[in-house]
């Protein structure tokens, strides 16, 4: 058994140091209190700021699920392209419910920040929070 561990120990310590060591990659994403409702609950926009350095690219996805009436609103989208400007951006995001419409009322959201740097760093950053939907 002990030669086992070692080996498995042994194993590890090689394969951590054959990876090599990504640089921090500065991003943020930061979902706001405060989405609107759209087209008579179809969609919500989620106001969300991102951040990611200048020179690196961007990509977010967006969750939104609202208890409604016992049944769940669902709604997620993707962003292909965010602004990397080392700056915080206001992003709106418009998200289009899958399964019932969402109404006015609390609703937590998800936002996933990807970001890569050329030539190999990458991150990925979160944010989860209730969010006040408003019309």
């Amino acid at each position: 058994m002990r030669a086992v561990s070692a080996f498995i120990l042994a194993a590890t310590a090689l394969v951590a140091t054959a990876v090599p060591a990504s640089a921090d990659v500065e991003a943020s994403v930061a979902l706001q209190p405060q989405g609107r409702l759209e087209a008579r609950g179809a969609a919500v926009t989620a106001p969300i700021s991102v951040m990611c350095q200048n020179g690196a690219t961007g990509t977010l996805w967006v969750q939104v699920t609202q208890n409604v009436r016992g049944e769940l609103a669902i709604g997620d989208k993707y962003v292909p392209s965010v602004p990397c400007t080392g700056n915080y951006e206001r992003v709106n995001v418009t998200v289009v419910s899958r399964t019932k419409a969402f109404r006015a009322g609390v609703a937590f959201t998800t936002a996933s920040l990807n970001v890569y740097l050329p030539p190999s760093d990458s991150a990925v950053v979160e944010d989860d929070r209730e969010m006040m939907i408003v019309r």
